[in-house]
């Protein structure tokens, strides 16, 4: 039979292991959460704002239909 000494040994050394592998997974989200974060698109809002800001700053050509005709 394994002493008691032994036995409370090998739970703590098991606890303490599960322990480091929570601790490792909640980094591996995290840092999986920050790389998603960073990928993420910009919103509609801000996308349709730049688009017309841009927009504005381009002087418009007319079509070249309306050059014929003029």
């Amino acid at each position: 039979m394994i002493a008691h000494t032994i036995v409370q040994a090998l739970v703590q050394a098991r606890l303490a292991d599960l322990h480091d592998q929570a601790r490792r997974d909640a980094l591996a989200r995290a840092a999986r959460r920050a790389r998603r974060a960073r990928r993420q698109p910009a919103t509609y809002r801000a996308t349709a704002l730049l688009a017309a800001l841009t927009q504005a700053r381009i002087p418009r050509r007319r079509p070249l239909s309306a050059r014929r005709e003029g």
